[in-house]
């Protein structure tokens, strides 16, 4: 099985409404064991919280790489369960997100959800997205 060809579903352009501003997922293939993509915030027509993101291969295993602004390296969360509808990325020594789940709804629809437990504490953001493009 092509670890990374489970993820083509994700090609494409995404957006969802989030608080008071529309967040967007764009993923492209860059290779036969890379989808590259890019998040971020428009809020007041301005691009916020602007992030690259890649599912990449690392030897036998699947890594969800996130670069932002606010950490000074990219963060890696590796594949940790997966069916035909669920993806979960786990960094348990990440502060937040420690887990990445993608749930596939339908062709056009997915929700994306990041969590974190500190201190005993839940904190969780929930983006439902639905295909642009």
């Amino acid at each position: 099985m092509d670890k990374i060809k489970i993820f083509e579903w994700l090609k494409g352009q995404w957006e969802g409404i989030m608080g008071s501003g529309l967040y967007h997922e764009e993923w492209y293939s860059d290779d036969e064991n890379n989808l590259t993509g890019r998040a971020y915030l428009i809020k007041s027509g301005e691009i916020t919280n602007n992030e690259i993101l890649k599912i990449h291969l690392t030897g036998n295993d699947v890594f969800y790489t996130a670069d932002v602004s606010h950490n000074p390296d990219p963060v890696s969360f590796k594949l940790t369960e997966f069916s035909d509808r669920i993806f979960v990325f786990e960094n348990p020594e990440h502060d937040f997100p420690q887990k990445i789940k993608y749930e596939i709804i339908s062709e056009n629809n997915f929700i994306a959800s990041v969590e974190a437990v500190n201190e005993g504490k839940t904190r969780k953001l929930v983006y439902d997205l639905k295909r642009i493009t």
